[in-house]
């Protein structure tokens, strides 16, 4: 294995003038520079990265939080953002925070402490004085899907209010004027954005909003399940279904069809985020687009 000795060797100069070429840290005579890049390109030195890291303050890595690794959604994300920053010469070190302050501080701490050289972030538990406090250390921080308004220029969101307003307008203009929705959590601001747009939505169209026709639910096919159910259960009137995202609209199709429904003949169903598997579904669901390729390169 070739060395920094054998390249300072070769090169006739010492050990620390090839570190300082190699690391770009001070400045070295334009003869010794050229010798010792012939002697890295005779010899095929190749250094090492974590060297270079320590002597830079930089690894040439990003970090990534997110809730969790499974789902088209965040490997959707994943995977544009990877895209993105290897074409930019950066590696991805990725985590999963599960939705817990705890969990997501954890990851965060975790990936300081592999000294990446920035963090993104899609972690809504973790709490805005946290984020706040990260960025004036200095640390590179790019928020996804979350609005501080301490961190404006760090922050990359898209509006779920009308996003939400939207996809039932969609419904609105099909002609249907009792609209259920089954929304994410509420303690998420993406999942109450959603709800206000579909709440803003029927405000506009002079159609009363009723608590009977919401069902919250977890932004899981399996809570999606149990929300449909629950609005099935309450006997309200409904010829529509706004689900705030695709994973909850699978779970909703697949109850409706359990019950005998046809969709979009009985009761029509919109989603929300565009994921991939949308359009493997039988008939294909009406969604929202989330620019996820779009916010990644952002990022």
């Amino acid at each position: 294995m070739v060395t920094i000795k054998h390249v300072s060797e070769l090169a006739g100069v010492s050990q620390a003038t090839v570190s300082r070429v190699v690391n770009g840290t001070t400045r070295v005579s334009h003869d010794k520079k050229l010798k010792v890049e012939k002697a890295i390109k005779e010899l095929g030195y190749r250094p090492n990265s974590i060297a270079q890291a320590l002597a830079s303050s930089r690894t040439g890595s990003v970090g990534i939080v997110v809730p969790e690794l499974g789902g088209p959604f965040f490997s959707g994300i994943l995977h544009s953002i990877e895209g993105h920053l290897r074409r930019l010469g950066y590696h991805a070190v990725v985590t999963a925070g599960s939705n817990t302050e705890q969990g997501q501080r954890e990851s965060v701490e975790f990936l300081l402490g592999r000294r990446v050289d920035a963090l993104i972030l899609h972690t809504q538990q973790l709490c805005d004085d946290y984020l706040i406090a990260l960025e004036e250390q200095g640390i590179p921080v790019v928020l996804i899907n979350r609005v501080i308004p301490e961190m404006l220029t760090s922050c990359i969101d898209i509006d779920n209010e009308a996003g939400g307003k939207l996809a039932t307008q969609y419904l609105l203009q099909m002609g249907h004027t009792h609209i259920a929705c089954i929304t994410g959590p509420l303690d998420k601001s993406d999942a109450r954005g959603r709800l206000q747009g579909y709440r803003r939505a029927l405000e506009e169209a002079e159609l009363e909003y009723s608590e009977a026709l919401v069902s919250e639910a977890g932004f899981t096919e399996e809570t999606g399940v149990s929300a449909m159910k629950k609005l099935l259960k309450r006997g309200g009137k409904f010829t529509a279904v706004f689900a705030s995202n695709d994973h909850m609209a699978f779970g909703a199709f697949e109850v409706l069809k359990r019950k005998g429904f046809s969709v979009p003949e009985d009761i029509s169903l919109v989603g929300f985020d565009n994921i991939l598997f949308t359009r493997y579904l039988t008939p294909g669901l009406t969604t929202v687009n989330f620019p996820i390729e779009e916010m990644s390169t952002e990022a």
